[in-house]
């Protein structure tokens, strides 16, 4: 019986050692809101024109492909 209390309390120990960490831990950081994005584009006859785009914020990495269009 004696075996039995040891095995309950340790896994109570593991428990609160989790829910210690879990408490301490900080949260994600939330995403930036979307920002809009200027562009200036040459259109037809050489004017130049204004556009805004608006994109949902993402996450580029080293090893992403150029797309050439």
């Amino acid at each position: 019986m004696q075996r039995v209390w040891i095995v309950v309390l340790s896994v109570w120990a593991m428990l609160a050692i989790v829910a210690v960490l879990a408490w301490s831990s900080r949260p994600a950081a939330p995403l930036a809101p979307a920002s809009a994005q200027t562009l200036v584009v040459k259109g037809h006859g050489g004017k130049q024109r204004l556009v805004v785009v608006k994109a949902p914020p993402h996450a580029t990495t080293a090893t992403s492909a150029v797309v050439h269009g």
